[in-house]
């Protein structure tokens, strides 16, 4: 007579699981491991009961919003003049981020006003609107609904380029204020937003949502049709995008239909 039990075939991954648990509660051991050092035969203490403190009136102070100042004075009124305090100005944001300021380009009044968050390197390591391959994205895309690179004007919300490539929030309302005293100086017929943190900035939505429906931007006693689109840095690394873009250039050519 066999009186040996025969292993039981394949376990299974749970009965495994459940195994090696009941072993290491067998052998006493609760937890992983055990940050403070103490004594095996020590008599177990309890640990001291938290006493909520008395509930108070104390009424925490709102914090006030951060705004940075655009100028103490009010903007300049002319195109020129103002080019100048972008170039000049020591109380600009961008001071603190880069002794170089990338200025806009273009003609005045212009059939299309182009608005970027931030200005981009290149290859060579200089800081431009747009680098190379961007520029040359951009110049088809804007003659594919009729337009002209060399008649329209080319700007960005920020001067320089951030060592991290991004525009802290607090100064958000700001530069705003600027771009829009920038764009009635401008005084263009059509504009169109590039890219996630510009919708946000212009319009407070992100780029998915902004580029839904046509945009309007108030400045001063006039308003201004706009679009938001995917960046040319953006299409160049996923092409897949470009059929998106121009859907959104084909609305651009709407809003200026009769």
């Amino acid at each position: 007579m066999n009186l040996i039990t025969p292993p039981t075939a394949n376990p299974s991954t749970e009965s495994m699981i459940h195994s090696l648990q009941n072993w290491w509660s067998l052998a006493g051991v609760e937890l992983d491991y055990n940050e403070q050092p103490s004594a095996l035969l020590a008599a177990e203490t309890l640990p001291p009961i938290a006493v909520s403190p008395a509930p108070t009136s104390v009424t925490k102070p709102v914090p006030e919003e951060a705004v940075i100042p655009v100028r103490s004075e009010p903007l300049p009124e002319s195109h020129e003049a103002f080019l100048d305090w972008l170039a000049n100005g020591k109380e600009l944001a961008e001071a603190t981020w880069s002794r170089s300021r990338v200025l806009p380009e273009g003609i005045l009044e212009p059939e299309i006003m182009t608005i970027s968050a931030l200005p981009e390197k290149s290859r060579d390591g200089s800081v431009r609107l747009f680098n190379q391959e961007n520029q040359k994205l951009l110049n088809n895309m804007l003659a594919a609904i009729g337009g002209d690179s060399e008649k329209s004007y080319m700007a960005t919300i920020a001067l320089s380029l951030p060592v991290d490539g991004r525009i802290d929030e607090q100064h958000w309302k700001a530069l705003k204020i600027r771009l829009f005293h920038h764009i009635g100086l401008v005084r263009p017929k059509r504009i169109i937003c590039f890219g996630d943190l510009a919708a946000k900035i212009i319009f407070g939505e992100d780029l998915l949502s902004a580029r839904k429906n046509k945009q309007i931007i108030n400045h001063g006693a006039s308003e201004t049709e706009a679009i938001v689109t995917f960046h040319p840095r953006i299409l160049i690394e996923r092409p897949l995008f470009k059929a998106e873009a121009w859907k959104d250039l084909q609305m651009l050519t709407r809003i200026s239909a009769p």
